[in-house]
């Protein structure tokens, strides 16, 4: 479905009873869950960028590379580097309020806050090769049942980083911009 305000506004809906704003002064994404229904962010990884996660209220289960654990205001930041594969899962009937900064360098988490925007545009979530477009753009892998992660990575490059341009899908935002860390430069012999 998607909220159309993903593109422009400060704050949109990503589910029913859940916000995503994006702060200012440090720059970070905010989620907001009313615990009408639980958040529940798949399993996937990064190649090149961090992320921070802080609870603010209520509790999340981060699972990161297999490890399952429950975290609240008085953990402070949770860590997650890249390639370590992440879920996150807020609980039914509990509010949950949780800020996500990534890294490093603020430009990754600019780049960050435009992914969201594309990731919550209306159709994205609905269409395989967008996600996967996105993905491609946005340094994100889903994490696979027999978790290879060469071919996780070759899934959205081929998908979401040739296919999907191919037939003439385009990302919402142009502004998110492909790393150009993850595919370094031949080396000139």
């Amino acid at each position: 479905m998607g909220d159309p305000r993903a593109l422009t506004a400060d704050s949109w809906s990503i589910g029913k009873g859940i916000t995503m704003s994006v702060l200012h002064n440090p720059l970070r994404t905010h989620v907001h869950v009313t615990g009408e229904e639980p958040l529940s962010v798949p399993p996937h990884w990064h190649l090149s960028h961090e992320e921070q996660h802080v609870v603010l209220k209520g509790r999340i289960r981060i699972t990161q590379d297999g490890v399952a654990r429950v975290v609240g205001p008085a953990d402070g930041k949770i860590l997650t580097r890249p390639g370590v594969v992440h879920s996150i899962e807020s609980f039914a009937g509990e509010e949950t309020i949780i800020e996500e900064t990534a890294g490093p360098g603020e430009d990754i988490n600019a780049q960050k806050v435009i992914f969201f925007r594309n990731m919550f545009a209306p159709g994205v979530l609905q269409s395989f090769l967008s996600t996967m477009q996105i993905f491609y753009y946005g340094d994100g892998y889903p994490a696979l049942p027999l978790g290879i992660r060469r071919f996780e990575w070759l899934l959205v490059v081929v998908m979401g980083g040739w296919v999907a341009g191919l037939l003439g899908y385009q990302i919402p935002d142009k502004r998110l911009r492909l790393d150009q860390r993850r595919f370094p430069p031949k080396k000139q012999d």
